[in-house]
């Protein structure tokens, strides 16, 4: 089998319905293919044998500065893996990939939200080495951490 770590062609968008229901969340993946269309936004997808599995993105710019600085901090985002291949490392392939290209882009952080009952997530960022917490608070989906790694 290989695997490989592509950058997302605009082309290629709607195989990410393989990983998440892009028909149930409708409204989400139209604000992503916009990203995308922009250039605000690079997606990164986790390949096996071509077949999309997971994936992850890079925002450039977030109406919030804990999120974003141009030209200093970049935010991961959306990194999701298709449910039948969790607990396999590709989530933490994919969390250093988007770092090291972000760290090749000239971007000096790595910033990422995170929900805190999203246990195997908050683990995964502290381990990828997003060391710092930037806000801890709570919106309309519950208690959440932005964290930042420095690249």
């Amino acid at each position: 089998m290989e695997h490989k770590i592509i950058r997302l062609e605009l082309s290629d968008y709607e195989k990410c319905g393989n990983i998440w229901d892009m028909q149930r969340q409708s409204d989400l993946a139209a604000q992503l293919y916009q990203r995308l269309l922009s250039g605000n936004q690079t997606t990164f997808v986790y390949t096996i044998d071509n077949a999309f599995i997971g994936e992850v993105s890079l925002v450039r710019q977030m109406d919030d500065p804990d999120y974003t600085i141009p030209d200093r901090r970049i935010c991961l985002s959306r990194l999701i893996v298709r449910e039948s291949h969790r607990r396999q490392g590709i989530g933490r392939r994919l969390v250093a990939y988007a770092a090291e290209t972000a760290k090749q882009q000239g971007f000096c952080e790595l910033s990422v939200g995170v929900d805190l009952d999203n246990y195997a997530a908050v683990r995964l960022y502290v381990q990828a080495g997003f060391d710092r917490i930037l806000f801890a608070g709570e919106d309309a989906y519950g208690r959440y951490l932005k964290l930042l790694k420095t690249l």
